[in-house]
């Protein structure tokens, strides 16, 4: 295939031109200088154009320079540059019939040139001459004669030699009278095209990769095509790189030592100055400039001066480490005596092997501008002799903040067990150790860390270690550290930490529990025995259960009837009665949690229709302290002082955009989720917390292709338990029991690695509710434990934990056991009536999900819950309960309007479809509308098929026998055409149904 070169003619410039003059009648003679460094393919346009002379009768005098190992012509064939006198002689003879003059020499080549008798004869003669650079001054003199006096054609090939004046005239005079054609190295996106030339074809990542080993030298991927297409596919880097290392080790050998010294000091990437190459070899000057030549027309140094990669290890291979650290110890001498020592050059020097202390303090002190790169300077700056105790804690400052947490933990330990360590050196020690645990999951243990150092040596790092304690649960220990901030000023490296650890506090303020909580008996009336029964057996575990979550104090006695209607609900006069006889700060008993809950029984009007005294301003502050947290977070996000995650300069545990996105969701804010995330860029974790935002909004499509294109097994353990609790929960609210098992299993091995902190909660919540369904929750139970632990260490802050009890009552309802849900139902009560939006809204819902499913559905009770759930994000959810009272409801109005009222919440939390552009001829009749094609009974059944449901579990749902459900069944596959089972369940889905339940 390489033999055939002339076909890879294209890639060269000016080839058409070039034939389309020589094919052409006018007897003018052309005059042709081609330049290209060495394996740019001069001899491949060389031979073309000899076969094109050839081909019209051209006599053809070929002669090229004397070198090192003899004349040229003396080594090549006829057909070929410098071929011997002989063989001239014989191409002489069959071009002109038989007379010839034979030229043992380039002067020779030109008399005979002259020779012609007549413009005729002179335009059948054409002189050859490849390596123009080699030519000694007489024969140099002679071609530039015979190009100045137009006898014939000549094509001269040469390399590029800038310093040279004898080619600098050359070209000057060829520029006047021809052509001078440069021949240029191919680019990236050319590699595929050559190859295709030579009749090979090479996938496009091959192709980048052989231009980055080759610069696109043609000698260089020609080997690395030829190696590329005799091996297997999946092999092709590496072959490409073995024949690219062969290749460049066969131009090495031809080098000469000087030339190889040169080729040492392109390696460190210094750039080829003639002076510096002359102090640095100590050679003349005009001896270096003839090295930079010969080094740039080489096919080994790219247009930047650097050398081709493959060819530093034959490079050292062939000098020897001796030898090549001594140029490179010159070099490095020369560069720091003129001042010019560079960043990238002194890392290569160190990296190479160079020790010396001035390289090494040097290399320190780029390291602190060098942003991702630093980690790459301190560890050169260790190689050349750096102290590692002193530069331990910034370069595993710099490895933390690049994610390589490892060598920060390596670098960073050491330093906590040293004995006269100062407090400083301590507390960023233990800063970037207690930020690796908690991007690990462990935030307890970096709590522990901040614990240990304490209020006397945490220093300007307070806001830090108040921040890994606010997550890890341990507040009181956070609020002590913080006493100290008023020693330290706000400056740019401690302003923003200060602000997050200050809002991150302000989301956690709680209140204390009402007293009436336990001691009004009239709370202990709401769940009748019937609701045991509906909700099944699961119901009569021990008493005990119920207060796993909540503290011994709570009997679940107290609360056992938390979602249950009130014998006799009061009035909204009668409340506001008791308001007038028990207000704000008096001291008669407030509004009574049975009378609270009897006014929600009634319904969100009568809920509405209490009066605002009877919202405790306590409630009202706790809400708007986490709201202006969320805001503060949100500033503290979009105003960093440098462009990283965190906005500083530092490593610290967690960002204000995670915390912020988190806070949002968990309070029920969507929008200020989606604003903390706006121009976070496209980092992993910020990904991750847009697919979350994607998901509770309802848009699952978006958050699925989101985590589509995640790589779960590079993120931290805490984003990617992030990142398993949207998968499972994309899963869990899709309906596919297959989908949901496979998330689970990839993501219970990561229950073990993690523990709870703050920003656990939500992925906790998801997976809590995937191991139910799955019947597989002991994986997740010491998680979910260590969540409502830590809660309750808090003081349940409704901005953190309401979420989190709403998860737990959908738990409670996935069991059918109302004593889990207790605990849970009456911490959102207390928020609810000490004010909080968030905590009324799912209390609301809540109770309305018990009634639903004991068969009480009110029209206008439902869609007020579903409203308000929809409200606070959980698109889902309120489409969920919805769907719920739907197949609950007894008269069909009432089905029909809630399910059209979940579809609608469904459909309006997808993100409008681009319109496609209005086709040319008629549309095709549409398909029936779904609607249509299904009866309400038939919706309603193939709403319970997607949920995974049998035949008897559905005809209990909806009162009807197991037979007739099958009978259904049957006339719904008839109807849409489906001819299996999992026919059925696709064709469904298709059709939009499936996707309310779960």
């Amino acid at each position: 295939m390489i033999g055939n070169t002339p076909v890879a003619l294209d890639s060269l410039p000016c080839t058409r031109e070039i034939f389309r003059e020589l094919d052409s009648d006018d007897p003018a003679p052309l005059l042709y200088l081609i330049r290209g460094r060495s394996g740019t393919g001069k001899s491949t346009l060389l031979t073309a154009i000899r076969n094109r002379l050839r081909a019209r009768g051209v006599l053809l005098i070929e002669a090229a320079a004397i070198t090192s190992a003899g004349p040229a012509s003396a080594r090549h064939d006829p057909h070929r540059p410098g071929a011997s006198a002989e063989s001239i002689a014989d191409a002489q003879q069959q071009s002109r019939g038989g007379s010839s003059t034979p030229a043992d020499s380039v002067t020779g080549a030109m008399q005979q040139a002259r020779s012609g008798s007549g413009a005729a004869d002179r335009s059948r003669v054409a002189v050859v001459v490849d390596d123009a650079h080699g030519l000694s001054p007489a024969d140099f003199d002679s071609l530039c004669a015979v190009a100045e006096s137009g006898a014939c054609t000549v094509v001269i090939a040469t390399l590029p030699r800038p310093h040279d004046p004898r080619l600098r005239a050359l070209a000057e005079l060829v520029a006047r009278r021809g052509r001078v054609v440069d021949l240029r190295a191919l680019g990236a996106t050319e590699i595929a095209p050559f190859a295709r030339e030579l009749g090979m074809m090479v996938p496009r990542g091959l192709a980048q990769h052989i231009h980055r080993q080759t610069a696109g030298i043609h000698g260089g991927v020609v080997a690395a095509l030829t190696a590329a297409c005799a091996t297997r596919l999946d092999a092709g880097l590496t072959a490409v790189d073995d024949a690219v290392a062969a290749w460049a080790r066969g131009r090495l050998d031809d080098a000469d030592p000087d030339l190889l010294d040169t080729f040492v000091v392109a390696a460190i990437g210094a750039g080829l100055d003639t002076a510096e190459l002359a102090e640095v070899l100590d050679v003349t000057p005009t001896a270096a400039q003839d090295l930079v030549d010969r080094a740039r027309s080489s096919a080994l140094v790219t247009d930047a001066d650097l050398l081709l990669t493959p060819a530093i290890t034959p490079l050292r291979t062939l000098v020897g480490d001796r030898r090549l650290l001594a140029v490179q110890r010159r070099l490095l001498q020369a560069r720091l005596d003129a001042g010019l020592l560079r960043d990238h050059t002194a890392l290569l020097l160190a990296e190479s092997g160079v020790r010396d202390p001035r390289l090494a303090e040097f290399l320190c002190t780029t390291a602190e501008k060098a942003g991702d790169e630093a980690v790459r300077h301190y560890a050169a700056a260790a190689t050349a002799g750096a102290d590692l105790d002193a530069i331990a804690l910034r370069w595993a400052d710099a490895a933390a903040r690049t994610g390589d947490c490892d060598t920060a933990l390596r670098l960073a330990e050491p330093v906590l067990a040293r004995p006269h360590a100062v407090p400083a050196e301590l507390a960023a020690a233990v800063r970037i150790c207690a930020g690796v645990w908690t991007r690990r999951g462990l935030a307890n243990r970096a709590a522990q860390l901040y614990t240990w150092l304490g209020a006397d040596r945490v220093g300007a790092d307070w806001a830090v270690a108040a921040t890994v304690l606010y997550l890890a649960g341990h507040a009181s220990t956070a609020r002590a550290l913080s006493t100290c901030s008023a020693n330290w000023p706000p400056t740019e490296a401690t302003a923003r930490t200060a602000l997050i650890a200050e809002a991150l506090a302000g989301s956690v303020e709680t209140l204390p529990p009402p007293a009436y909580f336990t001691a009004d008996p009239a709370t202990r009336a709401y769940l009748t025995p019937a609701d045991a029964t509906r909700f099944g057996p699961a119901s009569q575990r021990p008493i005990a259960d119920a207060t796993r979550f909540g503290p011994a104090s709570h009997p679940p006695t107290a609360d056992a009837t938390r979602f249950g209607p009130a014998s006799d609900p009061p009035t909204a006069d009668a409340a506001r009665g008791a308001a007038d006889r028990a207000p704000d700060g008096a001291d008669g008993p407030p509004l009574t949690g049975a009378a609270r809950l009897s006014a929600m029984t009634h319904g969100p009007s009568e809920l509405a229709a209490l009066p605002p005294r009877f919202t405790t301003r306590a409630g009202e502050a706790g809400r708007s302290a986490a709201v202006a947290a969320a805001s503060a977070l949100i500033h503290a996000a979009h105003s960093g002082v440098a462009p990283n995650e965190n906005g500083g300069d530092r490593f610290l545990p967690c960002s204000a955009v995670s915390i912020a996105t988190l806070l949002s969701l968990s309070m029920g804010e969507p929008r200020r989720a989606a604003d903390a995330l706006r121009g976070a860029g496209h980092d992993p974790q910020s990904l991750v917390l847009g697919a979350w935002v994607a998901m509770l909004g309802g848009d699952e499509q978006s958050a699925a292709t989101v985590v589509a294109g995640l790589d779960t097994a590079t993120l931290d353990p805490r984003d990617r338990l992030l990142a398993h609790g949207v998968i499972v929960g994309l899963a869990r609210r899709s309906g596919d029991h297959t989908a949901l098992t496979l998330a689970w299993q990839r993501a219970y091995p990561l229950f073990d690695e993690v523990s709870a902190d703050l920003l656990a909660l939500l992925p906790i919540g998801e997976l809590w509710l995937a191991g139910i369904r799955l019947r597989d929750e002991g994986r997740v139970t010491a998680l979910v434990d260590a969540a409502g632990e830590l809660l309750r260490g808090l003081g349940d802050p409704p901005a953190w934990s309401n979420a989190f009890h709403w998860y737990a009552i959908q738990a409670a309802i996935a069991h059918e056991s109302p004593n889990d849900l207790v605990p849970h139902a009456h911490r959102l009560k207390a928020a609810a009536e000490a004010g909080d939006p968030q905590a009324t809204a799912l209390a609301d819902a809540g109770r309305t999900w018990v009634l639903v499913l004991r068969g009480q559905v009110d029209r206008t009770q439902v869609e007020a819950a579903v409203g308000r759930l929809a409200g606070l994000g959980l698109i889902w959810d309120a489409a969920r309960l919805a769907s719920e009272a739907a197949l609950a409801a007894d008269d069909s109005a009432t089905a029909t309007a809630l399910l059209k009222l979940a579809r609608t919440l469904r459909t309006r939390a997808r993100p409008p479809e681009p319109r496609a552009p209005a086709p040319a001829a008629p549309p095709p009749r549409p398909e029936p509308r779904t609607d249509t094609v299904l009866s309400e009974r038939e919706r309603e059944v193939a709403e319970l098929v997607l949920l995974g449901l049998t035949y008897r579990e559905i005809g209990a749902r909806l009162y009807i026998s197991a037979k007739t459900v099958e009978h259904h069944v049957a006339r719904i596959r008839r109807r849409i055409g489906a001819s299996s089972r999992s026919e059925l369940l696709s064709m469904l889905r298709a059709m939009g149904h499936g996707s309310l339940l779960v």
